[in-house]
């Protein structure tokens, strides 16, 4: 009988643990070959799946249009590597149980785990709507980041979904700076910012591919008038 593929979902809170989300989607390619695939390839993947999932479209922005189907198609791409998926996003901290379970239907016929990492906000919560989330205790798992640096973050998550992080230097990771413990508002306020970028990330790919659409349509009808 074929073993049966593991989804790793993160759900961090603001802290330490922000740098998994941008160095799975920086190192997705070396990590298939480590027979690991990230759901998401680019921030700007994850955050609009992040966004669908948690129906805080208005919130950012966004329209519905934006981001719907954003998770299943990106479940389904990473799917045909055959390998385990991991996936992590911030804004799932907030999901509700609800909305837990839709993300986790998408991963049918996969063991889930969950990886909560904790951080500047208090994780109960969290911990407790996702724990839904798995089918066994022992497969939701909280790392405990107090007094830890990034890499060490990224190097404890590795460990948990089973791929080593030498190779997979965080230097050219961005957004993978060291999170200013002492200081949880600004650290937020950062946080903040780097969503927004993300948030203005898709409304340009979504300009460029109206922009795109209209050129073609333009040259149609330049066809036409010749």
């Amino acid at each position: 009988m074929a073993k049966k593929l593991k989804a790793w979902i993160h759900v961090g809170m603001p802290g330490a643990g922000d740098v998994i989300e941008p160095a799975l989607a920086h190192h997705h390619e070396a990590l298939v070959e480590l027979g690991v695939a990230s759901v998401a390839r680019t921030p700007a993947e994850s955050f609009r799946a992040g966004v669908e999932m948690t129906r805080s479209h208005k919130a950012w922005g966004l329209k519905r249009a934006d981001v719907e189907g954003q998770w299943t198609r990106l479940v389904r791409r990473a799917q045909r590597t055959r390998a385990d998926l991991v996936f992590s996003q911030a804004l799932l901290a907030s999901a509700t149980t609800e909305q837990v379970a839709l993300l986790v239907d998408a991963l049918a016929g996969h063991q889930v785990h969950v990886v909560v990492t904790t951080g500047n906000d208090d994780e109960a919560a969290t911990v407790g709507r996702w724990s839904a989330a798995v089918r066994k205790p022992e497969r939701l798992h909280v790392v405990e980041t107090d007094g830890m640096e990034p890499a060490d973050v990224w190097k404890a998550f590795g460990r948990l979904v089973g791929f080593g992080t030498t190779s997979l230097r965080l230097d050219a990771v961005p957004n993978a700076t060291p999170v200013v413990q002492s200081l949880p508002d600004a650290r937020r306020e950062l946080e903040r910012l780097a969503r927004r970028n993300a948030s203005l990330e898709v409304r340009l790919e979504e300009l460029d591919r109206k922009r795109r659409k209209l050129k073609k349509k333009l040259g149609k009808q330049l066809d036409d008038v010749a």
